[in-house]
């Protein structure tokens, strides 16, 4: 059978999913990722066998792999989130509807539209699961911002994105020209390479993530199991931890932590993050930057003629990016730093 283009980047795929088995293998956190790279090249060398070596005529396979991208793709995510709980039983179980589907794939239409429910439902199910992360962080980190999951989110939404392309394209194969339908595929095999490889270029470049997310979990399931604290009870440890934190300045601390502040108050992580979330109405995140920016202000108050480096300032006051420092700044005075210091200035020449 003849060769198309599309066949070409399917063996460039397998060659960069299992090289990206090689290079991320030793990392735990993305071992999950390891077994989603080893079903994606799997399922495109079945590809090519029934495309180039006509083995969709002994039986076809393919269809199957749809009912396990969601779930692998939502086991990536579940590992990456929780370093702490790497088994690989739970492959087996989520593997078991594409075992089961493979006496039926002589409908491989029905197989095609359950394999598509089963990527949307492991899509929200990943979502929910990347959105508690992300609370988890607000909620023990002062720089939540960085430790975020965005990237996999977006890589989410494009695989999505292209499974609906997907399943669009294969449903108007009869009515569709030939060359229509091997231009739609070989956009769908480079689209999907390239996924992968920013999936294993961020696994390399290994982001700084999370490892609190369990303990995170369990401290909120105490609390609704616990009647409410009283609320002047919370306003006492409240009142005390921040004129701690501003006495020692240690929201300055640049990645300050839940637990940095257990160490120096003494006051145990449940009663901080209660006082803080009852009190301030606000994460730990939020709270700890509302500080740092009360600090600038002052300080760029007091200085309003002089020449600030905003970014070294921002720095000096525990923010350890730019683009933390303007989200924090904007979303507390609902203008960016530059905008204030040219109304602080234009207050001046007024006076």
């Amino acid at each position: 059978m003849l060769i198309q283009p599309a066949n070409i980047i399917q063996y460039i795929f397998v060659f960069q999913a299992l090289f990206g088995v090689f290079l991320i293998w030793n990392n735990l956190r993305y071992r999950g990722l390891v077994y989603l790279l080893i079903l994606a090249a799997i399922s495109m060398i079945f590809n090519l066998l029934e495309e180039t070596a006509g083995s969709r005529d002994i039986y076809l396979v393919t269809p199957i792999f749809l009912l396990a991208k969601g779930p692998y793709f939502y086991l990536f995510v579940f590992y990456l989130v929780y370093p702490e709980r790497h088994s690989n039983r739970n492959y087996l179980w989520h593997s078991l509807p594409m075992f089961l589907a493979l006496p039926f794939t002589q409908w491989p239409q029905t197989i095609i539209g359950l394999g598509s429910i089963s990527q949307l439902l492991y899509a929200v199910i990943s979502f929910q699961l990347i959105y508690k992360y992300h609370r988890a962080t607000f909620s023990n980190r002062s720089d939540a911002d960085s430790l975020q999951l965005d990237w996999v989110i977006k890589i989410l939404a494009s695989f999505l994105a292209l499974g609906l392309f997907d399943l669009i394209r294969l449903n108007l194969q009869p009515y569709i020209s030939m060359t229509l339908n091997h231009g739609g595929q070989l956009f769908e095999n480079a689209a999907f390479l390239l996924l992968f490889c920013t999936l294993v270029y961020k696994a390399l470049q290994n982001p700084r993530l999370f490892d609190g997310l369990a303990e995170f979990e369990q401290s909120e399931q105490q609390l609704q199991d616990e009647p409410p604290e009283d609320i002047s009870h919370l306003q006492v440890i409240y009142d005390t931890l921040e004129h701690m934190i501003k006495a020692e300045s240690l929201h300055h601390k640049a990645r300050l932590s839940l637990n940095d502040l257990v160490e120096k108050t003494g006051i145990n992580q449940r009663d901080i993050s209660q006082a803080i979330n009852q009190v301030a109405k606000i994460s730990f995140c939020d709270y700890i930057n509302r500080l740092r920016i009360d600090d600038i202000k002052y300080y760029l108050d007091e200085n309003s003629q002089s020449k600030v480096n905003l970014l070294e300032l921002a720095f000096d006051k525990g923010f350890n990016s730019k683009s933390s420092f303007n989200s924090a700044f904007k979303r507390e005075l609902s203008m960016t730093p530059s905008q204030y210091i040219k109304q602080i200035q234009n207050a001046m020449g007024h006076e």
